[in-house]
């Protein structure tokens, strides 16, 4: 008798929940929108273009260079001073503060210049074509802090403990953005120029330090993880276009290269010629011992298989490269940086980056585009994309070999 009357009560419910259910099947009528992707960030001009596109039906058949849009009107408002900022298409739907063919250049240069995004300030978005218009505000962040933290030691797989490094991460903050310009065109000759302090590290391979994605942290950085959902950060390898010859074993350790040594013979054209040398790397010699080997495996397994040059005739023909730079994402502090942000021995710039709320909301849902039939959530109202904003601080450090 029990189990009747719940069988009864089961399919009761079941028979509640079903009628309480109500199906839209209703076909929702396809519209073309503005598809806008844009970005600013405190404390410098504007330095990444605006993109601007149409959407496409699933069976329209085009061309993706056929959405593009050259001829939309696109204009950045400071609400707090109504200040306007103009773009210009560069072509390929890609529009910029700047274009290299106006009269008046200078002027305009000179306006961009000194247009600088403010922290804490909203920033509204216009985009116009056809008649059709699309807008997205942002909150630029406040400033991001960053600073050094002692970490405890790192046990290793074989029970060893390694210490972990505490380097400058403020070695920046006192540039104007007429330096940070500088910094960029030349680095080495500003960093040494200007005599930063700049920390070098020690870029080793084994278990401990290149096993997996939580190997031994090179450093770590904190920083004010309440403000923010999402920290960006960026390493970028300012040395990384270096050019020498192929690196050799020295056997005979008259620093000169004899016929006979082994080299590394990164284009694998059986010659003893040109390659990027910076490059953190190790061919089928393992660069003359068997924990690259170890790391050529995991490299590929946690960053991707190497890219390489076509072959055009130069030693640039089959040379292996890595992108870069590279971005990361962390929300939580202190944020350790391991073996896996670095592909070049040399100077690095390591920038983090504060992201506004629309950053976050674009992607949590599907940061990796994994799923088609899923929108991310757009700021922009009347089309499609992502407006966002953020707040930045930058450091140098020194990747080096064991053995320089």
């Amino acid at each position: 008798m029990i189990s009747k009357m719940k069988y009864f009560i089961y399919t009761l419910l079941i028979m509640i929940v079903i009628q309480s259910c109500t199906f839209d099947d209703n076909t929702i009528e396809y519209q073309e929108q503005l598809v806008v992707f844009a970005s600013i960030n405190a404390g410098f001009p504007v330095f990444d273009t605006v993109f601007v596109s149409r959407t496409a039906e699933v069976n329209e058949s085009v061309d993706a260079e056929e959405l593009y849009i050259d001829d939309a009107n696109v204009t950045l408002i400071n609400m707090t001073d109504s200040s306007e900022l103009h773009f210009y298409s560069v072509g390929n739907g890609r529009y910029y503060p700047v274009d290299l063919s106006m009269q008046n250049i200078d002027s305009v240069a000179s306006y961009w210049l000194n247009y600088i995004i403010s922290s804490g300030t909203t920033y509204r978005l216009v985009v116009s074509h056809d008649g059709d218009s699309v807008i997205a505000q942002t909150s630029v962040p406040e400033e991001i802090v960053i600073s050094p933290i002692d970490m405890p030691d790192y046990e290793c797989p074989d029970g060893s403990t390694e210490s972990i490094s505490t380097v400058d991460v403020n070695n920046l903050d006192n540039l104007t953005f007429e330096q940070m310009v500088l910094l960029y065109q030349d680095p080495i000759q500003y960093i040494e120029s200007n005599n930063l302090n700049v920390d070098s590290l020690e870029f080793r391979i084994g278990d401990c330090y290149t096993k997996s994605f939580a190997s031994l942290p090179l450093f770590a950085v904190d920083f004010n993880e309440d403000d923010y959902n999402t920290i960006q950060i960026i390493s970028y390898a300012l040395e990384s276009d270096k050019v020498d010859l192929e690196p050799y074993e020295d056997i005979n350790q008259n620093g000169t290269y004899d016929e006979g040594e082994d080299f590394s013979d990164r284009n694998r054209n059986g010659i003893r010629d040109s390659c990027y040398i910076n490059l953190i790397y190790s061919d089928e010699k393992g660069l003359f011992d068997n924990d690259s080997l170890e790391y050529n495996r995991l490299s590929d397994i946690w960053k991707n298989p190497l890219k390489r040059g076509s072959v055009d005739g130069t030693w640039r023909g089959n040379s292996p490269y890595r992108n870069n730079p590279w971005l990361w994402n962390a929300d939580r502090a202190p944020s350790p940086i391991m073996w896996l942000y670095f592909d070049y021995y040399g100077y690095y710039l390591m920038t983090y980056k504060s992201t506004s709320d629309s950053y976050f909301n674009y992607f949590r849902g599907d940061p990796v585009g994994q799923n088609i039939y899923l929108l991310p959530d757009s700021n922009f109202e009347g089309g499609l994309g992502v407006f966002y904003s953020s707040a930045s601080s930058s450091f140098i450090v020194k990747i080096i070999h064991p053995n320089s």
